[in-house]
């Protein structure tokens, strides 16, 4: 039976997004994509060893069930757990990680690392931190003054080893004053106990938008999550940024008309009559909807569009018109199409993979209020995944060198 919708994700268009990433920060950075949420809806266990031979120095999750499902022989590089981790046992999933050094712990507050340092001591294990300082988002973190001493603390435990040090911006893609200020404290908090650090101490501090935002923010370590699927968040620094505008979206969703009528004008489509139709219309229903992670738009007066297709051959956009049902869509084909019978079959292309396309990525996010990184991570798992090309196709920047997919 036909998928009633697919995700076509093209591996090949992740590498050029981190080789594109890496030309930004320079060789010598670290690149952290994250892949939390199932890698943003996209698939975990398939992503991941792409976004590692891409050159992937780190992955970070949220989670530690995400970590522990990407654990060698899935992945080889370290793996950050974001969450506050306090409780774990030698029969748990994550605990070979731990034992061999590849899982990475966040470090919260003060109490978070008493239960760690205790943790440390009933496991008999090293563990690897990072130290998180709270730099005015107040969504995890310790507080910026306490940061010297519980750096102290870390570096006096023989069975704690500090990792990283890192922060988190909360409107990087949108404030620069604010995003100067939040790195000015870092910067501070890292004066202040640098001469203690290790060498291999990384320090991270960048999300997505903080990237183009130069090299005073990248230090030795980048975390990258829209990014890597190929958008930079809407703001004034894609606005102003050529490089983060050169991304390429790695996602296309599409599905097909599978029923067609002609509707006079005048007459109420959809739940609730929202939609009345200007003139006589063709209207289509798509097999897709919010069930799906298809999203709403914010009022009557924003318009999303889907493309329109006949075979491989585009044809124009259409919108979608009164309310998105649990499974369903209704879009008026008028403009497109001449005929009920000719609409029946005619592909749609729900998320395009031009960056520019009226319903694109960010062109969807703009009609609906909801922030990208949403609207990819609430694609439902019953939405076929299909993956096209390898990260091997993309030359790596050593010249002769080809990158081996995982």
């Amino acid at each position: 039976m036909d998928a009633l919708s697919r995700l076509d994700i093209d591996v090949a268009a992740i590498g050029r997004n981190l080789k594109r990433l890496q030309a930004e920060i320079g060789s010598s950075c670290g690149l952290c994509p994250v892949v939390k949420s199932d890698a943003y809806g996209l698939g975990l266990r398939r992503i991941a060893p792409a976004l590692e031979a891409g050159g992937a120095t780190m992955l970070a999750v949220y989670a530690p069930q995400e970590a522990a499902l990407l654990l060698k022989p899935i992945c080889s590089i370290p793996l950050l757990v974001l969450m506050p981790v306090r409780q774990l046992s030698a029969v748990d999933a994550l605990y070979p990680g731990l034992r061999s050094g590849q899982v990475h712990l966040v470090v919260h507050d003060e109490q978070h690392l008493e239960e760690l340092s205790k943790l440390a001591a009933e496991l008999d294990e090293l563990l690897h931190l990072h130290l998180k300082v709270d730099t005015g988002m107040h969504r995890g973190g310790c507080m910026a003054e306490r940061t010297p001493q519980l750096v102290d603390r870390i570096m006096d435990d023989s069975r704690l080893h500090l990792a990283g040090l890192c922060t988190h911006f909360g409107d990087s893609a949108d404030c620069r004053d604010s995003t100067r200020r939040r790195r000015a404290m870092f910067d501070a908090v890292l004066d202040s106990c640098i001469d203690r650090l290790d060498s291999d101490c990384l320090v991270h501090c960048a999300n997505t938008a903080a990237v183009f935002r130069g090299p005073a923010f990248h230090r030795s370590m980048v975390r990258v999550g829209l990014g890597w699927t190929g958008a930079c968040p809407p703001g004034e620094v894609r606005d102003a940024s050529s490089s983060s505008q050169a991304l390429e979206p790695v996602v296309r969703w599409t599905s097909r008309i599978i029923q067609s009528r002609l509707v006079e004008a005048g007459e109420p489509v959809g739940y609730h009559g929202q939609w009345v139709t200007p003139r006589d219309s063709i209207i289509g229903v798509v097999p897709v909807g919010y069930a799906d992670g298809y999203p709403q738009p914010t009022s009557q007066n924003e318009e999303i569009v889907v493309g329109v297709f006949r075979g491989e051959r585009f044809i124009g956009t259409a919108p979608v018109v009164g309310v998105v049902c649990m499974d369903q869509l209704i879009v008026d084909l008028t403009d497109v199409i001449t005929s009920v019978e000719e609409a029946l079959g005619c592909g749609i292309e729900l998320l395009s993979q031009d960056v520019d396309a009226p319903n694109g990525l960010l062109a969807l996010s703009r009609s609906t209020g909801i922030k990208p990184h949403a609207l990819l991570s609430c694609l439902h798992p019953r939405v076929e995944r299909r993956y096209h090309g390898e990260i091997s196709e993309v030359l790596s920047d050593d010249a002769g060198h080809r990158i081996v997919a995982g």
